[in-house]
């Protein structure tokens, strides 16, 4: 079962249903109860369950299976309520926010209220805002040493005409600079965002520093991947935070895994990229130009579309950064298959080895690495050079930069060459 393999649509505003393998063992049962017999059925709710335990608990498990559940199997928030009753029995949150429900929106003031709290319950003194020694000059609406004049003057937010402006809505862009601030990784931020930004030039559109800590938040964990059927629920970079999106970043900063930290500051420390043409350029510039946005299923764009949230799933991604990037027709081989396994259908002498890959090529990921069949490869990415790959992952809840090592370069499969001059 392949999570990203599906036909592609023919039209954007139609959306085919699933394959009944995707949309779960009620569907199925449905439509085979009357030929066959109960011991039958249970045989396949057993299997059918046992795929989806085996998937999910590997990372190929992160684009495979996710609607294996319906409507009728969980509510729309049910993904949020463990970190709510966290927020709700450390304090982190107001118990009565929280219980005004998940959508309730917060508010810059209270957010930063909840970064404070945050600091108190990990203890990581190092970073903690009330102890730094800018103090901050007073604001229009907050007085000097305060906690919100400390936080703009240590970066964690930006000052708005010279105000606070606490009882202002926070964006997802602003809680994740906020909370990669708290956990005291401003320097690995700014790092990333210097190194994108000189080399990528004349991409424009994209906030680096915001880009840069979208990226590293993915690396942490620190964003959920809401789960199909559910895609409307995602959050995009410019929208205000909730409080079930809220309660599941603090409470997952709470506990980021030494290991996780420890691959956001590799990203931060070691990224760069080859010399690359104006074509390459083009590619990734799009590319970057998505960091932050949410992972949908059966997503191809950051805007509107029929999912009910802008966003992508891996191949719309790839369609998305290649066909769309600006490149000239004539030197650009056009990504138009929709699927992970289409797409990665190309001839043996057509695929690349890893040691053959250049910037903007497709790589893929299989159960079997290099020995996968297409119908094997469960995910795609585009190849950014040095050992760099960007991809929209559910596992990392969206776009983000991963390197080609590890877990995944021992599932790379093959590349595809996407421009035919770079």
């Amino acid at each position: 079962m392949m999570f990203d393999n599906r036909e592609r649509r023919s039209s954007r505003t139609r959306k085919r249903p699933k394959p009944a393998i995707v949309q779960g063992a009620p569907h199925i049962l449905r439509r085979i109860a009357p030929h066959l017999g109960i011991a039958v059925i249970a045989a396949i709710v057993l299997t059918l369950a046992a795929f989806t335990a085996v998937a999910a608990a590997t990372p190929a498990g992160f684009d495979t299976g996710r609607a294996a559940r319906g409507k009728s199997a969980t509510g729309p928030w049910t993904w949020s309520a463990p970190s709510r009753s966290w927020t709700i029995r450390t304090r982190v949150l107001p118990p009565a926010l929280v219980r005004r429900g998940p959508r309730t929106t917060l508010t810059r003031g209270q957010f930063l209220a909840a970064l404070l709290r945050l600091q108190r319950v990990r203890g990581d003194r190092s970073a903690m805002l009330m102890r730094s020694r800018r103090h901050g000059r007073a604001l229009r609406d907050a007085r000097a040493g305060s906690a919100a004049a400390r936080a703009v003057a240590n970066g964690w937010f930006s000052a708005r005409n010279g105000a606070f402006e606490g009882s202002s809505p926070i964006t997802a862009d602003d809680a994740t600079r906020a909370v990669m601030a708290a956990l005291g990784m401003q320097r690995d931020v700014g790092r990333l965002a210097i190194t994108l930004r000189d080399e990528l030039p004349g991409t424009s559109g994209v906030r680096w520093y915001y880009a840069s800590a979208h990226a590293l938040a993915r690396t942490l964990g620190l964003r959920y991947n809401v789960l199909d059927p559910w895609d409307e629920l995602e959050l995009g970079p410019n929208e205000p935070l909730n409080v079930a999106h809220g309660s599941y970043m603090l409470r997952a900063a709470a506990s980021v895994e030494s290991w996780k930290r420890d691959e956001a500051h590799r990203l931060a420390e070691t990224f760069d990229l080859p010399d690359l043409g104006a074509n390459q350029l083009l590619v990734l510039g799009t590319g970057v130009r998505q960091l932050g946005q949410p992972y949908v299923w059966a997503g191809e764009t950051e805007g509107d579309q029929p999912e009910g949230h802008g966003g992508f799933d891996c191949s719309g991604f790839t369609i998305r950064i290649v066909n769309d990037s600006g490149v000239p027709a004539d030197q650009l081989d056009h990504v138009d298959e929709r699927t992970t396994y289409t797409q990665s259908a190309i001839p043996s002498r057509d695929r690349l080895t890893i040691d053959q890959l250049q910037p903007a090529d497709l790589v893929f990921f299989g159960d079997s690495g290099p020995s996968s069949t297409p119908n094997q490869n469960f995910h795609v990415g585009v190849y950014m050079g040095n050992g760099w790959f960007i991809h929209s992952s559910g596992g990392n809840g969206g776009v983000a930069i991963n390197s080609l090592d590890g877990w995944w370069g021992d599932h790379f499969s093959w590349g595809r060459r996407a421009l035919r001059q770079p």
